[in-house]
This record gives C-alpha cells, sequence and structure tokens, in this order.
C-alpha cells in the first residue's frame, strides 16, 4: 500500500502569472477554487491533499481545517548575480515558516540555506524548465550542488524534459559532483550528493489535470508520517506527464473563467457568443446542438437567426472573433478529415487545428486594425 499527494497544484491565488500575456491582461493563472482540489484530490485517490500557489499560502490556509492536508507554496527563488529564476516548491510548512522563505527567496543561496537548517522539504520544479529565459547548463549544475530533490513528473510540461531530468540526474556520479564543486566553487550539499530523489505533482492550473501525477510513500497512518516519510526521501513520482494538449485545454479553461469574471457585464455568461463558444470547446455537446457533424453544429450555432441579431450588439472584437468563426465553418477546417469519435467529440488533433487557426486570423485581424488606427493618428485608439 501507498500514500500518496499532488504536490504541485494551483488556485485562483496564483495570481501572478509567468506568461507575459497573462500578465498584461491582468489574468491570473487558475481560477481553481481550493474546495475544488480538494474535492478532486480525494475522488483521484489522493490520501493528503495540499495546495501550491506561487508564492502564497492563501489557499492552503483555506483547506486547512479538512483532514489530511497541509500547507504549500511553489517559490519563486533567484541566482543574485544574474537574476535567474527558478521555481521551488515547499512542502508541510508552517505559517512562520513561509514568512521567512518570503523574506529571503530574492537570494537563492539564502532561501536553500534557511531549507536545509530547518529541515523543511522542498522539490525544485520543473528543473529544466528556463522560467524566465535565463537558464543555463551553469545554474542547472549549481542547482544539483545545492539539492537533493527534484520534481521527476510535471503533468503539465512535455514528457521529454522530465526524461532528460530523470536520465541525467539520475546518473550522477561522485566524480562529476566532484567537478561540479571544483568548477562553482561550491560545497555539495549531503553525504552523497549524487544521489537525487523526486517527487511528482500536476502542476495543474485549470482544474481539469488535478492529481494526474502525485508523489508516493510507505503507507503512511498519520500526515505526520507521510511528511516524514517525505522529509526522510522515501518516496517516488507517480502519474503522468503533461502533454501540449493538456496545456492548451488548461489554459482554454482560463481564458474562459477570465472572461466570464472581467468582459460580462451580466451576471452570468447566458447570451455571450465568446463565453459559449468557448464553453462549447471545453465541453462536451449536448442534445440541443443542431445534427450534420461538426461542422454542422459549429454553423448552425453561429449561423443563427438569434446570433445574427446579436451580432449588431456585439463590441467590435466579438464581431472580429464571430466573423472568423463563420469563415472557419465554411472552410476546409470542417470539411476535410474531420471524423469525431464515438461520443461526437472533437479529437485532440481536430481542436489542436481549429484553436491555431482561430488564434492566427484573429491575431491577423486584431494587427490589421490596429495598423489602420495607427496610420490615422489615432494612437489611444489603436492601443485599445
Amino acid at each position: 500500500m501507498q500514500s500518496k499527494a499532488d504536490l504541485h497544484v494551483h488556485t485562483k491565488y496564483s495570481n501572478r502569472p509567468s506568461e507575459w500575456f497573462l500578465r498584461r491582461v491582468g489574468a491570473p493563472e487558475s481560477f481553481t477554487e481550493p474546495m475544488d482540489v480538494y474535492r478532486r484530490c480525494k475522488a483521484r485517490g489522493m490520501e493528503y491533499v495540499t495546495i501550491s500557489d506561487h508564492n502564497r499560502i492563501d489557499g492552503a490556509l483555506e483547506i486547512a481545517h479538512l483532514p489530511g492536508t497541509f500547507i504549500s507554496s511553489e517559490i519563486t527563488t533567484y541566482f543574485p548575480e544574474d537574476g535567474c529564476k527558478i521555481h521551488c516548491l515547499v512542502t508541510g510548512v508552517t505559517e512562520q515558516q513561509f514568512a521567512m522563505i518570503d523574506e529571503l527567496r530574492p537570494n537563492i543561496y539564502e532561501f536553500q540555506q534557511y531549507l536545509i537548517n530547518n529541515d523543511i522539504i522542498y522539490s525544485v520544479a520543473h528543473p529544466l524548465f528556463s522560467v524566465n529565459e535565463r537558464l543555463t547548463v551553469q545554474h542547472v549544475e549549481q542547482l544539483l550542488l545545492m539539492f537533493k530533490r527534484f520534481e521527476g513528473i510535471n503533468g503539465a510540461r512535455d514528457p521529454r524534459a522530465s526524461e532528460l531530468v530523470n536520465v541525467i540526474f539520475r546518473n550522477l556520479t561522485p566524480k562529476i559532483i566532484e567537478q561540479m564543486a571544483n568548477t562553482h566553487n561550491m560545497e555539495p550539499l549531503g553525504p552523497e550528493p549524487w544521489r537525487k530523489c523526486f517527487t511528482g505533482g500536476s502542476d495543474d492550473h485549470g482544474g481539469q489535470y488535478i492529481a494526474s501525477a502525485y508523489t508516493s510513500t510507505p503507507e503512511a497512518q498519520s500526515l505526520n508520517e507521510f511528511l516524514d516519510h517525505l522529509r526522510a526521501g522515501r518516496h517516488d513520482m507517480g502519474g503522468k506527464h503533461g502533454t501540449s494538449t493538456q496545456l492548451a485545454h488548461s489554459f482554454c479553461h482560463i481564458a474562459y473563467s477570465y472572461y466570464k469574471s472581467k468582459l460580462i457585464n451580466d451576471a452570468g455568461s447566458r447570451g455571450s457568443l465568446i463565453a459559449d463558444l468557448l464553453h462549447r470547446l471545453l465541453n462536451r455537446p449536448t442534445e440541443l446542438e443542431p445534427a450534420g457533424g461538426i461542422g454542422g453544429k459549429v454553423k448552425g450555432w453561429i449561423g443563427g437567426a438569434v446570433l445574427a441579431r446579436k451580432r449588431q450588439k456585439m463590441s467590435e472584437v466579438e464581431r472580429i472573433i464571430f466573423d472568423e468563426f463563420r469563415d472557419i465553418a465554411e472552410s476546409d477546417t470542417f470539411r476535410d478529415n474531420n471524423t469525431t469519435t464515438e461520443d461526437d467529440t472533437l479529437t485532440g488533433d481536430e481542436t489542436f487545428r481549429i484553436a491555431s487557426r482561430i488564434s492566427h486570423k484573429l491575431g491577423y485581424s486584431l494587427a490589421a486594425k490596429f495598423l489602420d488606427r495607427l496610420r490615422d493618428g489615432d494612437l489611444f485608439e489603436s492601443l485599445q
């Protein structure tokens, strides 16, 4: 028997995204409620539950009264010499420990020393992912000298990165570590610094893939015993790596939630073109949808008299999206090689092709309008 927990999962409190575009539009990385994380983790076989929002513990505290929960966070820390960002999970911390971690995190050396001195459970998240495009081989070597626990399965990242982590990090030798230590003039951590251990986590942002990856320990009769297993390195990673389709699907959910929270003026999404559109892409078709395959459904939906009348009341951006979808529905996208599964949903490849075309055409349309306004000398309107 094993005990399991998803050590890397986000909620609505992860409101400072790494992605430049999400920051510019003011969208958080997640809209998932903490209670939803708890329920889904339990439903998917996790004995213990935590939340690891970016540099915050609000979500974890919101469920802290529930059995089997503990406080975690995904900390952004920096190599002070060049500003290279590193994400590191801290697990099973107290509020006081988190406050000190938050104070020390601008300097990865001070941050690491505090973790070691206080025997805090940690795991360097997605260690080969360059958070701010500054990660180099030298940084990775220093991480290998400073830390012993790394994320080996990340449910939101391409499996090739995790495979590299496993191949490289599991095949370190005393000689390799010694060479790295001499190169960087650093003392390696622990008596056997070439032996690393690994965790798993879904890194879920959209609420769809919670507990798809996890960390397992020998069966623990209590939360303290589970955390002791983690602290002692008696654990392994489990579950599935991420895919580009899963990541895209998660961001579609973020877009849908963001649109509902920020751009819909009425009480809900009813009657909103973009909300309806995203809802239909992210959910199974209903019996009310018109027959005739995916193409017929989309054309029937966007060609209806009701939506045609609604188009007159849409904003300019909504009309662009509406028109692009109408063009796509009448194009080869839906006529050629467009088969559905038995439950009549779009396949992953079809969804990817449609989403790609929409994004490219919408981007082109908006860029063209931006240039037109700019040529007319209307700078403010072009920026809007």
